[in-house]
């Protein structure tokens, strides 16, 4: 049909019928004139009431069987590079595209950038996303705050915006795997590479985790990092020996006072610390007091055991980015012991450890309770350059530790129920202070109550006789 034609439309009787006459008159419009033009509005159909479909199909059919079949109504489009085909005029299979696969975490962070690009042209920007609206996510950012991001979306920079040809990024799962994909009109391989590297470089320059504590978990094939409230310890709730501590800070000064002049001479900045000592002497009060220390100029990353045991390698290439990290593993017995040599999560960890060389600024502290234990390939210098051993505390480090948990005003001397418990570890100590308030309170505490406490053992954990619900 021609735009210039009149419209017709038919107003249905009550009994719903469309006459014959009537029927006759449409498919006499619908044929009478030359094919429809490249731009015309579309044919105005008339109302058949209950049957509409079953008419309109009706009426194409007798079109084409005359020879003048009835042009298809255009179908919104279903995906990226369909929209984009329409938008750009171009065969769709002739698009460039270049996609990367990464975790959702990492998914959710490049869409975190790729909002900053939209913020920046808010009146240019097209955005489509699967039956017409995208998708938006919530980015977790710690303390309680999060931002909207789009999760499942095609966002198209016009020529001029983002740069000199248009483009277009998707944030979409592709079998289930998170991707982001850069599509460019035909012949653009280079730009589309381009765009998928300065959205990543867009990240890295503001990097919402970075400078925070992160929990690294296993979650849909592979490690997600997620902010959390870290336990803040301080050096004065710890009693350790002052050399322990000039082992700590050497350590640390790798990323902190000593880093220009490493990397001026060509070292890596990256180091490893084994923290080994029985259960109860404090290794994990001392990763607190390290992480509490470089929490902000560092990122800390809590690494959780199922992550230690399968996801080491992802774990290393999801902190890239995140500038100087440090990387806290508890307990590493599970995949680093003499028998676990020849496992896959073994030489995994290796590996994992191996990378963090390739890139400066990553601080690792793993613990262990038996150094003993572990392969001597986990322990040689390129993977933990440092091994210190957290003894139980001397005469001294015991009174002081009493101290701390004791009320201030108890009239008790530590001293002396010190001397009583030689090998305690600082968890023991604790938990006779707080087995002596339990029995006695804070103000019924005595040197004899406590002394009690502590040489009768009633602090150690033991079952006890007799039957209770």
């Amino acid at each position: 049909m021609s735009s210039s034609r009149p419209e017709r439309s038919l107003t249905l009787p009550d009994d719903g019928a469309v006459p014959a006459t009537d029927l006759a008159a449409t498919l006499s419009t619908a044929l009478a004139d030359d094919p429809i033009p490249r731009g015309a509005p579309d044919p105005v159909w008339p109302d058949f009431g209950d049957h509409d479909e079953a008419a309109r199909r009706a009426v194409a059919a007798v079109a084409a069987m005359l020879g003048r079949p009835v042009p298809d109504r255009p179908r919104e489009p279903r995906t990226s590079s369909e929209w984009l085909g329409r938008l750009w005029d171009v065969d769709e299979s002739t698009l460039v595209n270049v996609s990367r696969d990464m975790s959702r975490t990492l998914q959710r962070l490049h869409a975190y950038a790729l909002q900053r690009w939209v913020d920046r042209h808010p009146d240019d920007v097209a955005v489509f996303g699967p039956g017409g609206a995208p998708q938006r996510a919530a980015l977790d950012l710690g303390n309680g705050t999060s931002v909207s991001v789009p999760a499942v979306a095609t966002v198209h920079f016009p020529a001029g915006t983002a740069y000199d040809t248009a483009v277009a990024v998707e944030v979409a799962y592709r079998y289930g795997t998170p991707t982001i994909t850069a599509f460019t009109p035909p012949g653009g391989l280079s730009l589309a590479e381009r765009v998928l590297a300065d959205l990543t470089r867009t990240l890295e320059a503001d990097h919402p985790y970075r400078g925070g504590v992160l929990s690294a978990r296993p979650g849909n094939g592979t490690v997600e990092l997620t902010p959390v409230r870290h336990t803040v310890q301080v050096r004065g709730d710890v009693v350790l020996p002052a050399d322990l501590w000039r082992e700590v800070d050497l350590f640390c000064s790798s990323v902190t006072t000593r880093r220009d002049a490493l990397r001026a001479l060509g070292h890596t900045t990256s180091r490893g610390l084994l923290l080994a000592g029985k259960p109860g002497v404090g290794k994990t009060k001392l990763t607190r007091v390290i992480a509490t220390e470089l929490a902000g100029p560092l990122t800390v990353v809590l690494v959780t055991a199922e992550v230690l045991r399968t996801w080491m390698t992802e774990l290393y290439e999801e902190i890239r980015g995140l500038g100087p990290c440090l990387v806290v593993l508890e307990e590493i017995d599970s995949v680093a012991s003499k028998g676990s040599r020849g496992d896959t999560s073994f030489a995994e960890f290796l590996d994992a450890l191996d990378g963090t060389r390739s890139s400066d600024d990553v601080l690792t502290v793993a613990t262990t309770n038996d150094p003993d234990a572990l392969d001597p390939a986990v322990k040689r210098p390129g993977r933990f350059d440092t091994i210190i051993e957290v003894p139980p505390p001397d005469q001294a480090g015991r009174t002081a530790i009493l101290r701390l948990f004791l009320p201030p005003d108890a009239p008790v001397d530590v001293d002396l129920v010190a001397s009583y418990l030689d090998g305690a570890t600082g968890a023991d100590l604790r938990e006779v202070a707080r087995r002596s308030i339990l029995e006695h309170g804070p103000e019924g505490l005595t040197t004899g109550r406590v002394a009690d406490v502590a040489t009768s053992g009633r602090w150690k954990p033991a079952p006890v006789a007799g039957n209770y619900l």
